[in-house]
């Protein structure tokens, strides 16, 4: 039994996985006529990373080219980008996940 606990905190930093917020921004709401319509978009784009080796460094262009297609006969306002991490076990995946007001 007590070999059991003791291989408990290895087995957990092998297998265990963390969250990380890195930061969130915005900005931008300022100047949106009463009369436009006004609605919510999003876009998430994530990077994966095993031993620090990557090859998918555009990840927060897809997301900006995913959130300009959800508002094409419009301009965004109120851009909020969140960056976050996700650790794995020798890996960890980068996350943005952007949000706008689309005013058509």
């Amino acid at each position: 039994m007590k070999s059991r606990v003791a291989l408990l905190p290895i087995a957990l930093g092998l297998f265990g996985c963390t969250q990380s917020v890195h930061q969130v921004a915005m900005g931008g709401l300022d100047g949106i006529p009463e009369s436009a319509h006004a609605r919510y978009v999003g876009a998430e784009a994530d990077q994966h990373v095993v031993l620090y080796i990557t090859g998918n460094t555009g990840y927060a262009d897809r997301a900006y080219a995913a959130l300009l297609a959800k508002c094409p006969r419009g301009e965004l306002r109120g851009i909020e980008t969140r960056y976050s991490t996700s650790h794995g076990f020798l890996s960890f995946t980068n996350r943005l996940r952007a949000t706008a007001v689309c005013v058509e």
